[in-house]
């Protein structure tokens, strides 16, 4: 399953993605053991430091490593790219994606280009990853205002999938996950609390909505499975502070703990 992260830097007037950059660094959530659970991490940019934890419980990291560097802004992406069961990290500068298999330092071990460069040196849209045809890996997306763009491998070539959700200006927290635990992720949006997620990647209403968290940017959308049920819910974190819902409704966090 992938968690979804986004770039640093963004206009105060956007709503950015999910994971943009606090003043501390960016969030990101994946299963970085292979043990079912997603749990959480942070990346730094432009250090290129990763910083991840095994356990949703207070205290410092298990795994850190530098993958990237000081020389050019990167969006972080964290996905299982090659089907072992566990994620790990990623980069996507420009229209180039540089995807590693394990979580330590080194140099990529899968590179592609998809998607086009700005004017900025920045992907045109957002990138997302995800598992959409529910064969156990996770290969890329982009959201370019309310077009998404999925592709079905991690190689250089068009989109497998293409369709509309949300609105044209780009607004709301891209996440995506298996919100319904059929063996595909799917997308959705989160705006100022609400959570709009979609079954089926195509164009549509939200199959489920409810409110969880504050408006951004006191909370920021970190979605994942943090009790091995095979279906992804609502997270947010703050500076710090994770807060973790096992079910997609309204409620209460259900985890809560320190991860700085």
């Amino acid at each position: 399953m992938a968690a979804l992260v986004a770039v640093t830097g963004v206009s105060a007037t956007a709503e950015p993605g999910p994971g943009i950059q606090s003043t501390t660094g960016v969030f990101v959530t994946g299963d970085w053991d292979g043990d079912g659970i997603d749990t959480a991490g942070w990346y730094f940019n432009p250090t290129g430091v990763w910083q991840l934890r095994n356990s949703n419980t207070d205290g410092q990291e298990d795994l850190s490593f530098t993958f990237g560097d000081t020389n050019e802004v990167g969006y972080p992406v964290v996905g299982d790219w090659d089907g072992d069961g566990d994620d790990t990290i990623g980069l996507v500068r420009g229209g180039t994606w540089l995807l590693r298999n394990s979580n330590t330092a080194g140099t990529p071990d899968v590179t592609f280009t998809y998607g086009d460069t700005g004017s900025n040196g920045r992907p045109v849209g957002r990138p997302v990853a995800g598992d959409w045809d529910g064969n156990g890996t996770d290969t890329p997306g982009l959201r370019r205002d309310n077009v998404w763009l999925l592709r079905n491998s991690n190689s250089t070539g068009g989109a497998d999938g293409t369709f509309t959700y949300g609105d044209q200006y780009e607004t709301g927290f891209e996440v995506v996950g298996d919100w319904n635990g059929d063996g595909y992720d799917t997308i959705g949006l989160v705006r100022a609390g609400n959570w709009f997620l979609r079954n089926s990647n195509s164009s549509g209403a939200a199959d489920v909505a409810f409110s969880y968290g504050a408006e951004w940017p006191d909370h920021w959308p970190v979605p994942g499975d943090w009790d091995n049920n095979n279906t992804d819910t609502a997270g947010v974190a703050e500076p710090g502070t994770w807060f973790f819902r096992n079910s997609n409704t309204t409620g209460v966090a259900e985890i809560v703990f320190e991860f700085v």
